[in-house]
């Protein structure tokens, strides 16, 4: 099996007799065992009469079988030894994925076994179920990918399984019985779900040799029962549905043209990848380019290539555009503009060295990823094997060893406007129709041959020009040697105003590196005037080096320029030559006066836009948003931003950026493949930049401090109809005790959480509890997002629920070592790749932990706890006893009157004026 001669893992590939193919994967840098098993069925397998049954039976097949006839089983084993799991039906391929505390990895298995051996369906369970996915249904109704995904549903071949209802809903399983879907399922199960025609992989710390022996022990005795039968599928799309325009009508103020371009199947052509060589051409950001030429008219701020839906017999190409309030007056001019650059590239041919550097480009993601976690890992491995043949099922997404300039060419040849599809999706589109499910207005017109003729007749192919060959192409060195004394950071500069941390990376042996620089900016107490103007100014900047530096971030050398609640931060990563030079250019470009006066309308309406957005959010982000807010003493709402953003003026920004500047604390850190040389470098560079500006001390992060008698309330407006609640707790201290007791907590309530409130209350589809610190003080919430119920109903639904657990804590003793062993795992869980290492340890830095001792010291805690510390706990949160509580809702009633007393915020700027921070 081919692999990166930079891989580490060791595979092995066995077939099993009952057909069952299964890939071993031996990760010594795993900390939990994963695993996935995808079988090859879907939503294009849906009964014609009953839509949505492939989603019901992948709900199903978690609530009971013959081994394991309790609902939940293997999800509450999971989830108390430490893992978690999932599911994801798709049109042509069902997964069932998990990870766990490598000690368990039998047992899991075990659990995976029974789950394809008799399930029960029950049909009490099926009836509930059914609510479960309809919650799931009604959730989606105001998103506007979903809603866009189901116009282009009913708008392709209405024989192809396509174009049918994948989620399904009450109103497509309501024509039978409990009794008949559970036929049916039964059907489907049977027919779908067989040894040869599923995938599994394995990722495990364990030797190959082991891991094969129980997996042939549990999956041999699998059988299949009947021969696979699938009719062979009619093509996508009809001629009817190419060479025509559908405009669409979204929710939120999107102003986007979409131009899909059909294809047939790609897998056979993997080797070759014609179309990510397209893709770079099509989506180059820099001069010369379609995008640079489309912001220089003014019609577009953002340009993307290469997406589309996919299957084993199709592949769409899309071309995905932001536009401007011209560009869509001159929708037209965009696309005559976007084949006069085809045509540009049809005249210029493929030169081979742009499918080399693309080929280059390939190896060197491949020979140096950021790797994935392993239960991603996992899940992408068992539905490549129906794929992929053996020999390339790890080299397959990124080999390219079979370079065909015929075939790009080729594939080009179906960018024609009779094979095209516009989706104009904004505010002003004239509509006739309404899809089905998601209500989406909508309206279908033939692009007429004029239009096509006038669309190939452009005049602009002398504005463009292709991309050149890419400069930032590292040469991979020779990794540095490792100085033990640096294995962990090292503060080497410690100046007013001023810290710098080193370290290099003795794991992944990567010519990589991190770089991160942060700026706390005593400006920032200023407060929603200047934050939003520190946005806009952020955004301007981003734009200008975006453009300037995209083949560097094509070749692996990535820069993040972002705004935090201190003021704003720096980061590179990548490859780790010539990076410290890209890092203090940018540093220089930080300070530098640029003109951004061709670029601030269109950035400033982006971020208008942005910001209007995100108040039209589905409930429960809107109300998670909002409680960060009310929290954190720096952050700001998106609403208060809004109107500040569209009267903000270029001087505005410049007076903002010299504010932030004049006076700051500058901290540190690079971390990975650098010698101490290349930091004493670096460091002298850093120190001349800060003596040019005013040193300040680091800004405080306040934290709300609402532990008080009362509870905290406050109603927030949402545009979705669903009522939906947060319930926050704030511990009583930031002590490790306490941070691991919210923890431990927040880990043993999430279970019976989810069971009692979604599965057996059925109170709505997102259901769901998590530990949220918010400036390292910890804290737990609780959420429900209902179609049902009010947000009254919701909120005592949780405060009886947590009453419930607290009188009956004693039911959990038996799982309470098992839980603090899972808590504990994750703590000590390895980092996956150098980013997430970097990372931690920059965060370490960020709170204090300047020893990076934290998790040592947790584990630690959490070990001396006992369980009566655990319930002592609880009772306090219960009773409220130096707990602090905000309950966050929105509800479709006028007026929600809770049940007992709260502190009612009118208004959040109020409120935090008042408070007092921790």
């Amino acid at each position: 099996m081919l692999k990166s001669a930079y891989d580490n893992r060791q595979f092995n590939h066995i077939k099993l007799a009952n057909g069952l193919r299964i890939l071993l994967v031996q990760d010594p840098n795993c900390m939990k065992s994963a695993c996935s098993i995808t079988f090859n069925v879907g939503h294009f397998d849906d009964d014609k009469d009953c839509h949505g049954i492939s989603h019901l039976l992948e709900h199903m097949l978690f609530l009971g079988n013959l081994n394991y006839p309790r609902p939940n089983e293997f999800n509450d084993f999971v989830s108390t030894h430490g893992g978690c799991i999932n599911a994801l039906t798709g049109t042509e391929y069902t997964s069932y994925f998990y990870d766990i505390a490598c000690e368990y990895e039998q047992q899991a298995l075990v659990h995976l076994r029974a789950m394809f051996n008799k399930p029960l369906f029950n049909p009490a369970l099926i009836e509930k179920e059914i609510n479960a996915i309809d919650s799931e249904f009604l959730l989606k109704l105001k998103d506007d990918l979903r809603r866009l995904y189901q116009v282009h549903k009913e708008t392709c071949n209405p024989n192809h399984p396509f174009s049918q209802f994948s989620v399904g809903n009450k109103d497509t399983f309501a024509p039978f019985s409990c009794d008949q879907l559970q036929q049916k399922l039964q059907r489907l199960f049977h027919g779908f779900y067989q040894p040869q025609n599923a995938c599994l992989c394995l990722v495990s710390q364990h030797d190959l040799s082991i891991t094969e022996g129980y997996i042939r022990e549990l999956f041999s005795d699998w059988s299949g029962n009947c021969k696979l039968t699938r009719d062979a599928q009619p093509a996508l799309y009809l001629t009817s549905n190419l060479g025509v325009q559908i405009n669409i009508l979204p929710l939120q103020k999107a102003k986007r043209m979409i131009l899909t371009f059909a294809l047939p199947q790609q897998r056979s052509h993997y080797r070759s990848k014609p179309l990510s060589v397209l893709s770079h051409i099509l989506g180059d950001e820099g001069e010369g380019g379609l995008l640079h030429f489309y912001k220089a008219q003014d019609w577009a701020t953002n340009l993307s290539a290469g997406g589309g839906v996919e299957g084993s017999t199709f592949k769409d190409f899309n071309i995905n555009l932001q536009l401007t309030d011209k560009g869509i007056a001159q929708s037209d001019a965009v696309i005559t503009a976007l084949f006069s650059y085809i045509q540009l590239i049809k005249d210029n041919g493929i030169e081979p060295w742009r499918i080399k550097e693309t080929a280059t480009l390939n190896q060197l993601m491949w020979d140096f990823p950021d790797r994935a976690k392993a239960i991603d890992e996992a899940n992408h491995f068992s539905q490549v094997m129906f794929e992929y043949p053996i020999h390339h099922l790890v080299a397959g997404d990124h080999i390219l060893d079979k370079p065909d300039v015929g075939i790009v060419l080729q594939m080009l040849d179906f960018f024609c406007p009779e094979n095209m599809r516009i989706k104009a999706v904004n505010p002003s589109v004239n509509v006739n129709q309404t899809a089905k499910w998601y209500q989406t207005p909508y309206s279908v017109e033939s692009i007429s041959t004029q239009r096509m003729q006038r669309f190939l007749s452009g005049q602009w192919r002398s504005s463009f020009m292709l991309p050149k060959a890419n400069q930032f192409l590292p040469t991979c060195k020779t990794s540095q040697p490792i100085d033990k004394h640096y294995v962990l950071p090292k503060k080497i500069i410690c100046e007013n105003g001023l810290d710098f941390w080193y370290g290099q990376d003795n794991k992944f042996k990567q010519p990589k590196g991190d770089c991160f620089l942060t700026f706390d900016c005593p400006a920032i107490n200023e407060g929603v005037q200047l934050t939003t103007a520190k946005r806009l100014w952020v955004a301007l900047l981003n734009e200008k080096l975006n453009q300037k530096y995209y083949q560097a971030n094509l070749a692996g050398m990535h820069f993040h320029f972002y705004p935090h609640q201190g003021g704003f931060s720096l980061q590179t990563n990548g490859f780790s030559a010539n990076q410290l030079e890209f890092c203090t250019n940018l540093l220089t470009k930080i300070v530098i006066h640029e003109d951004f006066s061709n670029s601030f309308s269109q950035v400033k309406a982006k971020q208008y836009q942005g910001l209007s957005n995100a108040v039209l959010n589905k409930p429960i982000n809107r109300l998670f948003a909002t409680l960060a807010v009310i929290m954190q003493q720096q952050n700001q709402a998106s609403s208060d931003m809004i109107q500040i953003m569209e009267n903000l003026t270029l001087d505005d920004v410049e007076s903002t950026k010299i504010k932030l500047l004049n006076q700051f604390h500058l901290e540190g850190m690079m971390y990975g493949d650098w010698s101490q040389e290349d930091a004493n470098q670096v460091s002298v560079d850093i120190k001349a930049f800060r003596k040019r500006h005013e040193p300040a001390q680091k800004i405080h992060r306040g934290v709300a401090d609402i532990r008080h008698d009362k509870a905290i309330s406050f109603e927030v407006e949402c545009q979705h109809k669903d009522p939906a609640v947060v319930v926050y707790f704030q511990a009583p201290d930031a002590s490790l005790k306490n941070v691991a007791l919210t923890i431990l907590a927040e880990q043993l309530l999430a279970t019976p959480f989810f069971n009692q409130l979604r599965t057996e209350q059925q109170l709505g589809y997102l259901v769901g509890s998590g530990y949220i610190p918010y400036n390292q003080h910890p804290g737990i919430g609780f959420y429900i997002q209902s179609p049902q119920h009010s947000a009254e109903y919701l909120i005592d639904a949780i405060h009886l629920f947590l009453q419930q657990i607290a009188e009956n804590i004693h039911q959990f003793t038996h799982i309470w070592e098992p839980l603090k062993k899972g808590v504990i795992k994750q703590l000590m869980e390895k980092d996956t790749n150098l980013s997430m290492k970097s990372q931690r340890l920059w965060m370490a830095i960020g709170n204090q932990d300047t020893q990076f001792s934290y998790n040592a010291r947790m584990t630690q805690t959490i070990e001396e706890i006992d369980f009566s510390a655990l319930k002592s706990y609880l009772f306090a949160l219960v009773s409220r006893q130096g707990f602090g509580e905000v309950i966050l809702y929105s509800a479709t009633s006028s007026q929600t009157l809770l049940r007992f007393p709260t502190h009612v915020i009118t208004s959040i700027q109020d409120f935090k004026s008042s408070i007092q921070y921790i």
